[in-house]
């Protein structure tokens, strides 16, 4: 606790700076730009054009929300606010600053209209009034703000609101409450750290990512390691936005499957704003956890430099104990206990209406004790606890730096955007390769129980594994910039370079000099890409949307192996290849009949890199290839995106049909020799349904639903006639395979208190159906069989919050898994046969007491 304690202090002194740095005005305000020409009395889209092109503000809106308007005349000279409500009197159309440079436009609820409205900033919807809509989401997933009603795309958005009501405290909780993510870690591989994420389907436990994971513009996903990808904390947040479906044109190669941003909040150089957070909550049967939170930004000279800070501090107490297993004392309670903290600063410097440069900077470290997983068989003596029974502790520890410069310039009716980013991870593990060193190679230690079960703790294999990742990238793109025009358009340059460093040390605890496997890699892949989209308004109704992107790719890496588990290695081996990245097009149809309804078609296609599979080994009159292509997806998606009943009920659905052909998958030949090559195909079809209601003003649920059938449809073969995979079986590979049916619904109801304050009450629902198979690791002549190895059971997993909130607080006590459930998750052997099973599960009940205050 005495980190506790510096980071109380820490934030204590933040505190003080920033009521310093950053003193709260009167009044909060939008930039005050004067519009320089007088706009005279037209279509509301092209007063609009003229608005923007002489204040260099941005409209974000629904194209048809301006058809058929007029707007009013506006004199020079006024501010902007000013100007833009005489704009739009009359017209049934409101708005509100996003940020200091953009502007939504929205329609009005037909029981609030009223003549000259008055313009307000967008809040954190903590407060007491009553609502009269739902309101609408603003995304930047074609790399261009938008509304979410009008984007071709099947999107799910968490704000801030949403992530904490849910309790999410990183990308568990993301898939968990999203339709169509699948997110898992292995329970047999050391402290979680080999983990798997997919989205409807498109999974990858070998080669490059399948899903894309963004810091703002910045990609973070890497090439398949033990270590799996980093992932932001979810402090200080804008919002979450998961793109499902190939991303391919905008986001390239890492993305074939789709795509996760997580978007930070900006500084303002005209706005103060503060957020502070704080939990301390107690799990059944573990420790207690702690956060506390503080983030400020605003403006250090006025309309010119603005900037942002915070910190952030969590510590989660375990709830797994670690054992002796030999005698089965507690040797270690709650040890996967872990402590997580967060730093990021970004400026906004503008030195005229039209260009804006923020740098930013972000550093996160987390320190993992001891593996989540526990021993699910043979089970623990003490009921109700789950224990480790492993020889060593397997703690982890990962610090993610990313540092990015961002320049935004508007040219004419243009807007240039340079991302210039840095990414430096570094990772250290510890995983306890006794037990299955014990059945692979040492015939077992003498143990009545098993070959995995040791008899001593001179029997300990330690295996230590590092990875040091640097990757530069640089994107510079081009984008029209007026909402309502004809044709929009978007072009850009993509490169990156990735340095990849990883080893592995794996020994005898009691004979050190004598290394197992000793294994060091060292990588680096350059690619570099062009890309565009366009799109076409091909009359009031209907949209025509067109995509591409091309490249190639250049990889080189060493391998240096040795260790007597490693006697097939070659001692030194070199890759160095150079591919064209296949093209990756999308094409969508949209039809919009008024702003508040979207019918769309679309079809894309995406693809991951290939790579190389090894030294090329001969077996008899054929060679293993030494590398392979990549594989692709071409996806076929319709969808619907609707608001009925005055904006009080949202409707997203979407359809989709998947065809995933030349898979990477791992084979073998007659020699016994595995490889990698392009063999399988796949097909994966689908739908995503959510709801959002307002059924009164106090009153509203939430629904999403998705279904997801990811399946082989070709049997895959060795040479002698052993299954790899066989048709019809699921992909992934038990227990890693995504549930068929997941879901999640959620009530929230108010009731007004004394004065301004209210109350609230909310429940939520989490579910994910167990998956039924068939599946290849359990068929006789696969392989892979294993009749242990079975899919995750059905999960339900209850919260609930009692609230109180105020303008700018929101105070809550909460329950998180309020039946206290606790499914064996992953269930996983070190071998075939073996009596060791591990497994994972939920944390238990945990009861707490958490505060939001913004200002």
């Amino acid at each position: 606790m005495v980190w506790l304690g510096h980071l109380t202090s820490l934030c204590a002194l933040c505190l003080l700076l920033v009521n310093r740095t950053f003193a709260l005005p009167t009044e909060d305000a939008p930039p005050e730009r004067a519009i320089p020409t007088a706009i005279t009395a037209q279509p509301l889209p092209q007063a609009l054009a003229a608005f923007s092109a002489s204040t260099h503000l941005q409209f974000v809106y629904v194209s048809q929300l301006a058809l058929g308007k007029v707007s009013q005349a506006v004199p020079a000279g006024l501010p902007a606010t000013t100007s833009l409500s005489h704009l739009l009197e009359g017209t049934g159309v409101d708005f509100l600053f996003l940020n200091d440079r953009t502007i939504k436009l929205f329609e009005q609820p037909r029981a609030s209209r009223a003549p000259a409205p008055t313009p307000v900033r967008e809040s954190s919807g903590s407060g007491p009034a009553a609502a009269e809509s739902l309101d609408e989401v603003v995304v930047s997933a074609m790399k261009r703000d938008e509304i979410l009603g009008s984007v071709p795309m099947s999107i799910t958005v968490l704000s801030p609101e949403d992530m904490d009501a849910s309790g999410i405290q990183g990308i568990s909780g993301i898939a968990a409450v999203t339709t169509g993510i699948e997110y898992d870690f292995s329970s047999q591989y050391g402290p979680g750290i080999l983990s798997n994420i997919a989205i409807r389907g498109i999974s990858a436990d070998k080669g490059d990512a399948t899903t894309g994971i963004y810091i703002d513009d910045t990609p973070i996903q890497t090439p398949h390691t033990v270590f799996g990808n980093a992932y932001p904390v979810t402090f200080d947040l804008a919002q979450v936005e998961v793109l499902r479906g190939p991303q391919g044109v905008l986001f390239g190669r890492g993305a074939e499957g789709g795509a996760i941003r997580f978007i930070t909040n900006e500084p303002s150089t005209t706005t103060v704003s503060q957020l502070y957070r704080s939990e301390v909550s107690t799990t059944d049967h573990g420790g207690t956890n702690v956060e506390i939170g503080a983030a400020a930004g605003g403006p250090l000279v006025a309309g010119v430099v603005g900037a942002r800070v915070s910190v952030w501090y969590r510590n989660d107490g375990g709830y797994v104990n670690r054992i002796d297993p030999l005698t089965e004392a507690v040797v270690d309670a709650d040890a996967n206990r872990s402590v997580s903290r967060a730093f990021r600063l970004s400026v906004a410097f503008e030195p005229n209406d039209a260009l804006r440069i923020m740098p930013s900077f972000s550093h996160q470290s987390i320190n993992l004790h001891d593996t989540p997983a526990f021993y699910a068989e043979p089970p623990s003596t003490r009921a109700g606890i789950p224990d480790n029974g492993k020889l060593l502790r397997q703690p982890a520890v990962e610090g993610l730096n990313v540092g990015s410069l961002t320049v935004v310039d508007r040219i004419g009716a243009a807007s240039l955007t340079a991302i210039t980013s840095y990414v430096d991870r570094n990772a250290t593990a510890t995983v306890d390769t006794t037990n299955v060193a014990g059945i692979v190679y040492f015939d077992g230690f003498g143990n009545p129980l098993g070959h995995a079960f040791p008899t001593s703790y001179a029997d300990a294999v330690p295996t230590l594994l590092t990875l040091h990742q640097i990757q530069l990238s640089q994107e510079v793109r081009l984008a029209s910039m007026d909402s309502a025009a004809p044709i929009k358009w978007l072009g850009g340059f993509f490169y990156s370079r990735l340095r990849q460093d990883s080893a592995q040390d794996t020994y005898l605890i009691a004979a050190p000099e004598e290394p197992g496997i000793l294994n060091d890699q060292y990588n680096t892949i350059a690619e570099a890409s062009a890309f565009g989209q366009t799109r076409w308004s091909l009359n009031s109704y209907w949209n025509l949307g067109a995509g591409m992107r091309v490249g190639w790719l250049d990889s080189h890496g060493s391998t240096h192996a040795a260790g007597f588990a490693n006697a097939g290695a070659a001692p030194f081996s070199q890759i160095s290849e150079h591919e064209r990245l296949p093209p990756t097009p999308r094409f969508d149809l949209s039809y919009q009949p008024d702003s508040r309804n979207l019918f769309y078609a679309a079809i894309a296609k995406g693809f991951r890199a290939g790579g190389s599979g090894g030294q090329a080994i001969r077996c008899g009159s054929t060679t293993t290839p030494s590398n392979f292509a990549p594989d692709s997806v071409w996806s076929f998606e319709v969808g619907a995106k609707n608001q009925l009943f005055d904006r009080r009920l949202h409707l997203d659905a979407s359809l989709f049909d998947i065809h995933w052909n030349g898979i990477q998958e791992r084979v073998q030949d007659s020699c016994g020799n595995s490889f990698t090559t392009n063999a399988g195909a796949a097909r994966s079809t689908g739908f995503d349904l959510g709801a959002d209601a307002l059924m009164t003003d106090r009153f509203q649920m939430a629904a999403a639903v998705g279904y997801l059938d990811v399946r082989y449809t070709r049997t895959l073969r060795t040479a002698d006639g052993q299954i790899i995979v066989e048709r019809g079986t699921v992909v992934g590979g038990v227990p890693s395979v995504p549930s068929p049916w997941s879901g999640t619904v959620s009530a929230r109801y108010e009731w007004p208190l004394a004065g301004i304050t209210t109350a609230y009450l909310r429940a939520e629902e989490i579910v994910h159906s167990h998956n039924p198979g068939p599946f290849s690791e359990l068929e006789t002549k696969s392989l892979s069989y294993d009749p242990r190895l079975i899919a995750d059971p059905a999960t339900y997993l209850l919260n609930l919050q009692l609230g109180l909130t105020r303008p700018g607080v929101n105070v809550r006590i909460f329950v998180n898994n309020v039946t206290n459930a606790q499914p064996m998750l992953q269930s996983y052997a070190d071998a075939p046969g073996s009596a060791l099973v591990y497994a994972y599960t939920l944390r238990p009940r945990t009861v707490g007491l958490m505060g939001n205050w913004t200002f």
